[in-house]
């Protein structure tokens, strides 16, 4: 019988294989070695490594897309709200960036994949814009399309961190850009001056 500890050692090391190769590229021995178990440990938990996976994803995008809505349901006007976003978003990368990775940047495959009722990010951002735009606040347009470019502004810069050289773009160990990346996001969301 596998120790009890094991089953979340497995899950840790298998999102850090998943966030370091992608899930394509990640074997169950990588997952395995990094554990510091038997291959067939993996499998008294899970019966594939698509398994582990879409747990891992459903339980992490789950817990980020919580995240957004405490901000979303706090008393904050829209405005704020979508700064307190951006650097909600921020925080979570900082402190589980393999579990960040995983989720938003390497595996959009199992977005289609998770749970009836499932609370996407997009459309709690949806609900921000449209009431940024009911307040005259946030540019016409369509709301998750807006919602959209915003979630770009901020997860490129991310992505962009994550993929390029080491060194080229620190966000992990530097909060510098986090006002660039706040002002970026509402700029593309403010209502242009004209209208």
């Amino acid at each position: 019988m596998p120790r009890a500890s094991q089953k979340d050692t497995i899950l840790r090391a298998a999102l850090s294989c998943f966030a370091e190769y992608g899930y394509d590229a990640t074997r169950t021995r990588h997952i395995a070695e990094r554990a510091g178990v038997a291959e067939s440990a993996l499998y008294r938990h899970h019966p594939s490594k698509e398994a582990i996976a879409q747990e891992l994803y459903a339980a992490y995008f789950t817990r980020y897309a919580e995240r957004l809505r405490a901000v979303a349901d706090g008393p904050d006007d829209p405005a704020a709200k979508l700064a307190a976003v951006i650097r909600a978003v921020l925080a979570a990368y900082r402190e589980d960036p393999d579990a960040f990775v995983f989720t938003l940047v390497r595996t959009p495959a199992f977005l289609p994949r998770l749970p009836e009722g499932t609370v996407y990010p997009v459309e709690i951002i949806e609900g921000i814009v449209t009431a940024g735009q009911r307040a005259g606040v946030i540019r016409d347009g369509q709301a998750n399309l807006l919602a959209g470019i915003f979630f770009g502004c901020v997860l490129r810069p991310i992505i962009l961190a994550t993929l390029a050289a080491p060194g080229a773009l620190d966000l992990l160990g530097e909060t510098r850009h986090d006002t660039v990346i706040e002002q970026a996001a509402l700029a593309a969301l403010r209502r242009p001056d004209d209208e």
